[in-house]
């Protein structure tokens, strides 16, 4: 169980760096247009000749990273979406405190009162838990 959930956590942490990359490229697809459709560069307050084919070459090339930035997103966030619904389907009152604690984020409290359990039991059980996902 607990590979699943270390398996899902890297799976976020890569989603969420992807999408920092996109937001980076996005800055550079900016500085691109500038270079192509201005002929200016952000870093000098003058015109400066930039020959057009260089210009569109960077262009083309930002484009061509987002677009496969953005295929891998994608890839990620689908596996990251069967790796819930495998942690969802497990069996068993720790799977479930597992799932709805670390991946659905909820509190021991909520926990207790969705599965019917005391705040007491929870809070052991997923002390339980934590003991064999660091035995692991």
């Amino acid at each position: 169980m607990s590979g699943l959930v270390n398996i899902y956590y890297d799976l976020c942490r890569e989603v969420e760096i992807l999408e920092l990359r996109l937001q980076d490229l996005e800055g550079d697809i900016k500085y691109s247009n500038q270079q192509v459709f201005k002929g200016v560069l952000p870093s000098s307050p003058l015109p400066v000749h930039i020959p057009f084919d260089k210009a569109l070459m960077s262009y083309d090339e930002t484009n061509s990273k987002i677009d496969k930035t953005f295929e891998r997103l994608g890839q990620k966030i689908d596996a990251r979406k069967q790796v819930q619904n495998i942690l969802r389907q497990l069996s068993g009152v720790e799977a479930k405190v597992a799932y709805m604690r670390d991946v659905e984020e909820k509190d021991l409290k909520s926990i207790a009162e969705e599965l019917g359990y005391s705040h007491v039991w929870i809070k052991k059980l997923s002390q339980r838990i934590n003991k064999k996902l660091q035995d692991e």
